[in-house]
């Protein structure tokens, strides 16, 4: 069986490298992403990682449609656009998103998105604490795997059975997403705490309140406990605001000390900062949702409304007092 992959980027290609074992087929609409593996078997995005013979790239969106087996490893804000192609109209297919973020234009999940637009053999979901360059050098990673069908995780747990790459089962598709999602946003604002030097203490409560407000987003949506504690809640938030490998982070650190109209362009134009997109999506949810989330105001004002930081941060610590749940 040939694994389709949508996404011939750091991500999409790490998975590539992952199930190489079996034979792969990336799209990509890059020409010279899909010659630089089909001559030379590696992505120039992951020079580094050499690709066997079983990985290959096409721009042919009719032929990665025919496989069994689909990653999505899109930009968030993408899958729609690609999806919509006509090839993927009678799919027959189990998909697995491995892509993390929630539609602007929509507020849908991704597998919301996904369902709307295709109907898949069925649909699964993979996230959690992974960094691509480390899976794609296997080194020991650990992520969630939630599925509405365990034959599917059982298929997909073999084919990497050799590998350092463990995937642990759930059925809470929704809950699997948020913690994914969100924590994008949180980088951001643990990254602006580094790039103003307000210290580890501020880093450890600005990351223990944000998990407060994933958890509460995530009980909203009736999420189950055990997923946001998990690897693709509370295991990819503290990975992702803890690292200078983030994009989301290294975003924060480049915009804490630099005018409004300058945030853009310190956007990676080669790699997708989600969090950025991801805000905006959010912030629609929890205000009509009356979801109590202060943190995440703040990231939005700041990085859409051009609020000052420090009179954000001002804002958060003036807060009432509570108690703490």
């Amino acid at each position: 069986m040939t694994i389709g992959i949508l996404g011939g980027g750091v991500w999409g290609s790490a998975l590539a490298k992952l199930f190489s074992d079996q034979e792969v087929l990336i799209y990509t609409r890059d020409k010279k992403t899909m010659s630089s593996i089909n001559n030379h078997h590696f992505n120039p995005k992951l020079k580094y990682v050499i690709f066997n013979d079983n990985v290959k790239a096409t721009d042919d969106l009719e032929e990665i449609s025919k496989k069994k087996l689909i990653f999505i490893a899109l930009p968030s804000q993408k899958i729609r656009e690609v999806l919509s192609q006509s090839y993927f109209n009678n799919i027959n297919a189990d998909i697995i998103i491995a892509s993390k973020g929630i539609e602007i234009t929509s507020s849908l999940f991704l597998s919301q998105v996904v369902e709307n637009l295709i109907k898949p053999n069925s649909l699964s979901i993979l996230s959690g604490p992974c960094f691509s360059d480390e899976v794609a050098q296997d080194l020991p990673t650990a992520a969630t795997f939630a599925s509405s069908n365990f034959q599917v995780f059982e298929k997909v747990s073999k084919m990497i059975s050799d590998k350092r790459f463990r995937i642990y089962y759930s059925e809470d598709l929704i809950g699997c997403q948020i913690g994914g999602a969100l924590k994008n946003i949180y980088a951001i604002a643990a990254g602006i705490s580094d790039g103003l030097n307000l210290g580890e203490n501020a880093r450890s409560a600005l990351i223990t309140r944000s998990f407060v407000e994933i958890s509460r987003f995530a009980m909203f949506f009736n999420a189950k406990k055990e997923t946001i504690f998990g690897l693709s809640g509370l295991g990819d938030l503290m990975l992702t605001c803890n690292s200078a490998k983030s994009r989301n982070t290294n975003f924060g650190i480049k915009i804490a000390n630099i005018k409004h109209e300058n945030f853009e362009k310190e956007l990676d134009k080669n790699a997708i900062t989600e969090g950025y997109y991801t805000a905006k999506a959010t912030i629609k949810i929890a205000s009509e949702n009356n979801i109590d989330m202060p943190i995440l105001e703040s990231v939005f004002n700041i990085l859409y409304n051009e609020f000052n930081i420090e009179d954000e941060i001002n804002k958060l610590m003036a807060r009432p007092l509570t108690i703490e749940n």
